[in-house]
């Protein structure tokens, strides 16, 4: 219901421009540069507005309900503005002072803006039908609202999304990894692009967590959601270090205890840079990033050097297939992966495993190749010819040799008829 209520192309868009009376056109019309008009700017806006509230749908239905929620609750605001300019307008006709709610002859500065709309573009609330105004706004609150109450109703118990990484993450704890010195390797880390995500994530497995697989949690926020843990204090340096402790050197912290760790992490992008988590060897993307550089990032947390995990392992959340049809994200971030993997070393497509296995190999055999011709005899760099060199995409050595003909052979060249390599025969007077 929610996907096909919100996938119909219905969009809320708070447009005063749209309900500009006859006469008060002169600063919009202004605005147009070339094809570019304000109006047209406002239909970009409104492509950019629907895919936003999908991206959070993807992440997760408890962060689309929120969306909407705050979407209501601005609506809600516009509307009592409307309203008390409306009844300020009508108290001012009233009393025969039609002047008097006219903003740009208005002392009061607060009034001023009370009685504006608008941030960069300003329109006065005078120059608007508010009346039709505030019919769409109706219209727009009674659709969000709708899609609300929808969202509100997927609780955990019906969240298809939750369930599916709450097998992964017990599947994973059930049956550890052995590094390479045999100890066993729980640790699980769970990137959202939402905070709201990423808070709903951590009260939904956090009791889950403890009481069912005995593993200590920890959400780690960038933005308004507080850090929380189950283990130690709920400080940004000390969960990462908990979490990490062999890659963070916990031993050497005195002031932290020593015995037990948090195994699942739940994150936001505040950590896909600048942290050694190597003690994890299991990435969950619980939502995909529209920049593919960004997952590079979070998966370079745990893929480091100084890991001694034999395997890593990195699990994506797509977006499913009717939802992608309309934000296309699936193969945005793929094309994108490509370009930067196409101008980087061609091994850095994490989103294709099995093609980088195979360039790996290949790379490797490469390699082994020069070894063995190192090892019998000296060989100069140029020699190396199984490569592309950079000046094979220039025309230095054929204009050399060119050079070289045609003083060898200045006087053979000088003789020979003119049209001697036309295409047709030498026409006869």
């Amino acid at each position: 219901m929610i996907h096909k209520a919100a996938a119909n192309g219905w969009v809320p868009l708070f447009n005063p421009s749209r309900y500009v009376l006859p006469g008060y056109v002169t600063q919009y019309e202004e605005r147009k540069i070339v094809n570019f008009s304000q109006a047209n700017r406002e239909k970009f806006l409104i492509g950019m507005i629907k895919v936003n509230f999908l991206k959070r749908l993807e992440s997760s239905v408890h962060a689309f309900a929120i969306t909407m929620e705050r979407t209501v609750a601005k609506i809600e605001q516009l509307e009592k503005r409307l309203r008390d300019y409306k009844l300020h307008a009508q108290t001012a006709a009233d009393a025969l002072q039609p002047d008097l709610f006219a903003v740009e002859d208005e002392d009061d500065e607060d009034l001023t803006q009370a009685f504006q709309v608008g941030t960069k573009l300003k329109f006065e609330m005078a120059h608007l039908d508010v009346d039709r105004w505030l019919k769409d706004l109706a219209t727009d609150k009674q659709q969000l609202s709708l899609l609300s109450d929808n969202a509100k109703s997927v609780d955990t118990s019906r969240d298809a999304k939750l369930a599916e990484i709450k097998k992964l993450i017990e599947s994973k704890v059930r049956n550890p990894a052995l590094n390479i010195q045999g100890e066993e390797n729980r640790k699980v880390v769970v990137f959202c692009a939402f905070a709201d995500t990423a808070a709903y994530l951590y009260e939904s497995l956090e009791d889950w967590a403890r009481k069912t697989l005995g593993i200590h949690i920890a959400l780690v926020s960038g933005g308004s959601k507080p850090n929380r843990t189950t283990f130690g204090k709920a400080e940004f340096s000390q969960i990462l270090t908990n979490f990490s402790p062999r890659a963070k050197q916990r031993s050497k912290i005195k002031s932290m205890p020593q015995n037990g760790e948090i195994d699942l992490m739940i994150a936001t992008d505040c950590i896909s840079e600048g942290q050694n988590l190597q003690d994890c060897d299991y990435l969950i993307n619980y939502d995909i990033h529209w920049n593919p550089v960004r997952i590079i990032q979070r998966f370079g947390r745990i893929d480091r050097i100084g890991s001694l995990n034999r395997e890593i392992q990195l699990v994506n959340f797509w977006p499913t297939p009717d939802l992608n049809k309309y934000i296309n994200l699936k193969n945005r971030v793929e094309a994108r992966m490509a370009l930067v993997d196409i101008s980087a070393t061609a091994e850095d497509n994490i989103l294709q495993s099995k093609d980088i296995e195979d360039l790996i190999q290949d790379d490797l055999r490469y390699r082994d190749k020069q070894l063995l011709r190192l090892k019998d005899e000296v060989l100069d760099l140029e020699d190396f010819n199984e490569s592309v060199a950079l000046n094979e995409f220039t025309l230095d050595d054929f204009r050399i040799e060119l050079m070289g003909y045609i003083e060898a052979n200045r006087g053979r060249l000088d003789e020979a008829p003119l049209g001697l390599y036309a295409v047709v025969p030498q026409h006869q007077d």
